[in-house]
């Protein structure tokens, strides 16, 4: 029997699952049909977001599924053909609108996000990846009108009550962050404590050269199920053949329902689909990531040029891309910033793995002695991956995980 643990996907959730493993002293292998970090990790915003306290299901959401229904552009859209598949989902995200709901997910999210980039620091301590490829000079939430500002107020409250660092500014010291602007604005919160990436995908290629480095593997094939013995996984079987391990980790983003399912877990996750627009030469000069209030997007500063990145479209697996999303998401940006150059750029679409109550799953299976979770981050995937990675860690090897575990188990649903 080997020794090794199998992480099921080379994502960056699952890059520092193995990661953080691999420096426990275990012996990993990285199972992926793609090269690491190509899928949804290398299309994110690149934000490291300690602002992101607020569940995705608020008061009144039911009250706008008739726009998500009938306009494909919106902020949060639904393709008609797939809201019947939706609808349980969607009930259980209006279950989680409460106020009293909203209070206890806030503080489950806040518990991953703040210590976000101290785990990043810790997990990469023995590697320049951290001062190469992260920066740390904030996120803006820009509030072009008054109505939107206000809208906002709750979003606010609920960071200052997680203890989020936030400053308020008005107009002009926003100009003042974004000289480019070409339109007037409310003004802006400042989350003083958040940070980015300037290449998302440099950050999983630097993970998995550490990983190689220090004698992981990766083998790339798509998982097609487990061979059980002893109430543990004996093997993986892939579509390139079987291999013994000694333990499993899912942390296959999107596509981890029906593994989970196989190993006896059954989870409501659903796929948000989020487009970016890569802006190769943009002619402004940007320091640190924006997240448009109202819109739903962000504007993030990479080294490669800009990314435009945002929105929610609920379409499953399957569907066509609709590009028109991106598209409307370079038009917002360049009404923001006219003088932003949108020569060679370059549309994409990925997978955001949903849970309806706005937390991933983090967690010790319930039904088999030597497999994890780690899937379903959602708009937080690379803010919360080195969290993680340190909790499947500690978890592997029984101690006390950094983070409580208990609300992002895989049972809770």
């Amino acid at each position: 029997m080997s020794d090794a643990i199998a992480v099921i996907g080379a994502g960056v959730v699952g890059l520092c699952c193995a990661r953080a493993l691999q420096r426990d002293g275990r012996n990993v292998v990285l199972i992926d049909p793609d090269e690491p970090g190509s899928g949804t990790s290398y299309g994110n915003a690149g934000i490291l977001s300690t602002g992101s306290v607020v569940p995705e299901a608020t008061p009144g959401l039911w009250k706008r599924l008739p726009k998500m229904l009938t306009d494909p552009l919106s902020p949060l859209a639904i393709r008609p053909t797939y809201a019947p598949v939706l609808l349980p989902y969607f009930l259980q995200l209006v279950r989680n609108s409460t106020p009293s709901r909203i209070e206890e997910l806030s503080t489950a999210i806040a518990n991953l996000v703040v210590p976000g980039i101290d785990s990043y620091r810790q997990l990469l301590n023995d590697s320049d990846v951290p001062t190469q490829l992260i920066r740390h000079n904030g996120c803006l939430y820009l509030y072009e009108t008054e109505a939107i500002k206000r809208g906002a107020e709750a979003d606010n409250d609920l960071r200052r009550a997680r203890g989020i660092n936030i400053d308020v500014l008005g107009p002009d010291e926003t100009k003042q962050m974004l000289p480019s602007l070409g339109i007037p604005v409310a003004g802006a919160v400042l989350a003083t404590e958040s940070g980015h990436t300037i290449n998302p995908l440099g950050l999983s290629q630097a993970l998995a050269d550490l990983i190689r480095g220090d004698g992981g593997t990766f083998l790339r094939a798509r998982v097609t199920g487990f061979d059980l013995h002893d109430n543990k996984v004996a093997a993986v079987k892939t579509d390139q053949g079987d291999h013994a391990v000694a333990g499993v980790v899912i942390a296959a983003g999107a596509f981890s329902r029906p593994l989970a399912a196989a190993l006896g877990s059954k989870v409501p996750l659903e796929t948000e689909r989020g487009y970016h627009v890569m802006l190769p030469t943009p002619n402004i000069d940007l320091r640190l990531p924006i997240l448009v209030g109202g819109h739903g997007y962000a504007v993030t500063p990479m080294e490669n040029g800009l990314r435009v990145a945002g929105t929610v479209e609920f379409g499953g697996l399957k569907a066509p891309p609709n590009y028109r999303r991106a598209d409307i998401l370079l038009r917002h940006a360049k009404r923001l910033f006219p003088d932003l150059n949108d020569a060679g750029a370059e549309r994409w679409m990925g997978y955001r793995p949903s849970l309806p109550d706005s937390l991933p799953v983090i967690s010790r299976s319930p039904h088999v002695d030597n497999a994890s979770f780690a899937f379903g981050h959602g708009h937080l995937g690379l803010s919360l991956a080195a969290v993680t990675g340190r909790m499947i860690a500690d978890m592997t090897a029984g101690r006390t995980p950094v983070v409580d575990p208990v609300p992002y188990r895989i049972d809770r649903f």
